[in-house]
């Protein structure tokens, strides 16, 4: 059983980092995004933003829902 434990913090820990890095590019789009998408680049920064803060409220939700 403590096996199982660690692989579900394994993978909160997977999904947090993602989250936390699709927040970072998020981010980056937002400041640099125009020389790399061109003039409207803040849609998809900030649907980058929200997918990435929807990986870490997912990762935090599903360590209290599994005891």
């Amino acid at each position: 059983m403590f096996e199982k434990n660690e692989m579900i913090r394994s993978w909160q820990y997977a999904l947090f980092i993602l989250g936390v890095a699709l927040c970072l590019l998020g981010a980056l789009l937002m400041v640099a995004g125009e020389g790399i998408l061109a003039e409207k680049h803040s849609g998809i920064a900030a649907v980058v933003g929200i997918s990435g803060i929807g990986l870490i409220a997912r990762a935090r939700n599903r360590g209290k829902k599994q005891e």
